[in-house]
């Protein structure tokens, strides 16, 4: 059982992994460079790097989305 585990984990830290590369490629956020960079450190430090990447990822997704403007806002 605990060696299903394991396999289930390392297979989910797989598809994670994969995941946030291909996210990481299709963004205009970063050069070429950077990109094979920043991959490199996913895929050298699977858990910690797919987390880093992915909050840069998400920090500029964050930042870039546009927030409700009020004075739009309808009052029911």
């Amino acid at each position: 059982m605990l060696v299903v585990i394991s396999w289930a984990t390392i297979a989910a830290a797989i598809v994670v992994q994969a995941y946030i590369t291909a996210r990481l490629w299709r963004s205009d956020l970063y050069s070429r460079e950077h990109k094979i960079a920043q991959s490199a450190l996913i895929w050298l430090l699977p858990v910690v790097g797919a987390i880093v990447v992915y909050a840069g990822l998400r920090q500029h997704d964050d930042v870039s989305r546009p927030t409700p403007n009020s004075e739009h806002e309808v009052d029911d």
